[in-house]
């Protein structure tokens, strides 16, 4: 018979081939064996994490905290948990005790940063990721989000120095090559931007956040059908990606593409959207289509707030009175 550290082991290497149902097994014979195991708990509540079942993962890894309040990972672990279901403080609060308990944790530093980044605490983003490439330097992945992260605060230059860097320990290292074009795309950079870009899509053909960005350049340079096309492209990789679909939306709208442009507005009230930015354009690409009672309805909505979409209802109105 196997030892309970040999079992537990045995359940991490199926773990990490995937073999989520052969691990979440061997790790309830090791409770069967020794019930007060907290890492068995913490390899189970992080099982049922991954498969977002939620209520379960909490549970066991609060057992774990209970058997063994200082095991960072299992902070980090409910810490996610809570954060992905909503109770926003109370996760923060595990992650922030995870690298106070293990501050050589580099995947208690990364998720702290995800989160803050995710909540737009970029400094504080930064300063995570700053201290998980401290303990490892060589990670692009880390490297590549702390860029990120700078970026976010519009340090747009270091950001792309932190970036060039990556590139050039792993120049096949995609994210680098995309977040590198998207940085000198903010700083309208264009043809570096997108030399960069087209790099990233090479790499990985399926690297959404490049093709939109090359479907930008392409309309801030009036490329109208290459934008279109480039913005289609990513629908049909990620039907789900609304900021896409309202790219082309606009786009549509302004080629006068109005039935197009319809549909996809339609597709996106339909997924919840009530933006004024959505309505504004289906509004416009009503009055295209000559149902101008129709559109005007919505501008008469939008009129009455105080938004940049507001103030051009006012302005279409007032000019066809």
């Amino acid at each position: 018979m196997r030892t309970l550290t040999e079992e537990l082991e045995y359940g991490v290497k199926a773990h990490l081939a995937g073999r989520l149902s052969d691990a979440e097994a061997v790790y309830q014979h090791v409770l069967e064996r020794d019930i007060g195991n907290a890492t068995a708990y913490n390899n189970l509540g992080f099982i049922c994490g991954q498969q977002g079942r939620w209520e379960e993962a909490g549970n066991y890894l609060q057992t774990a905290l209970k058997l063994n309040p200082d095991m960072a990972m299992a902070h980090v672990n409910l810490g996610q948990v809570l954060l992905l279901t909503e109770r926003h403080d109370e996760g923060i609060a595990h992650l922030e005790k995870a690298v106070h308990l293990e501050p050589s944790n580099v995947e208690a530093w990364n998720n702290l940063a995800r989160f803050r980044m995710r909540d737009g605490e970029y400094e504080k983003a930064e300063y995570a990721w700053s201290r998980a490439c401290r303990l490892l330097p060589s990670d692009p992945g880390l490297l590549t989000r702390l860029g990120t992260a700078i970026a976010a605060q519009r340090r747009l230059d270091e950001a792309i120095t932190v970036y060039k860097q990556v590139l050039a320990q792993q120049p096949k290292y995609t994210d680098a090559w995309t977040q590198l074009g998207v940085a000198n795309f903010l700083l309208e950079n264009f043809g570096l931007a997108q030399k960069s870009l087209q790099q990233a899509v090479l790499l990985n053909p399926k690297d959404a956040n490049a093709i939109r960005h090359l479907g930008l350049i392409a309309l801030s340079r009036k490329k109208y059908t290459e934008a279109i096309s480039a913005f289609r492209r990513v629908l049909d990789l990620y039907p789900g990606d609304d900021n896409t679909r309202m790219d082309l939306a606009v786009v549509l709208v302004s080629q006068a593409k109005a039935e197009e442009a319809l549909a996809c507005l339609d597709e996106l009230v339909d997924a919840g959207s009530e933006s004024e930015r959505v309505m504004f354009y289906r509004a416009q690409a009503l009055r295209q289509l000559e149902q101008i009672e129709a559109g005007n309805k919505l501008l008469e909505q939008l009129m009455k707030g105080d938004s940049f979409y507001a103030e051009q209802a006012r302005e279409i109105l007032s000019s066809k009175s």
